[in-house]
């Protein structure tokens, strides 16, 4: 399994302004966990809600802006046989001819 930490910036009437992932997959819980915690530390408001697996942070109460992050996880589909067809293999590769410039 693959994770990714995703945010989203949005408005006091909760409209979407801009979002991203934060970082590239990460391949342990723990590294996404530690991913979301690093981004939030200067954030002096943050709530998290475990039951949908959230967190919402905010300068302040009284702020307009808001940030959701959360993280996604992901399958690490395996190499299907028709893909496996297309990959050249390590002896084939050595075996082929090299291409030599003058």
């Amino acid at each position: 399994m693959a994770y990714q930490v995703r945010w989203q910036l949005v408005g006091r009437s909760g409209q979407p302004l801009d979002n991203g992932c934060l970082g590239e997959s990460l391949c342990a819980y723990g590294d996404a966990v530690a991913t979301v915690v690093e981004f939030l530390r200067p954030y002096p408001q943050v709530c998290h809600c475990p039951a949908e697996s959230y967190w919402l942070a905010r300068r302040s109460m009284d702020a307009d802006l808001a940030v959701w992050v959360w993280i996604e996880r992901h399958r690490i589909d395996e190499p299907t046989e028709v893909s496996r067809a297309w990959m050249v293999s390590g002896a084939a590769a050595d075996q082929a001819p090299a291409l030599v410039s003058n």
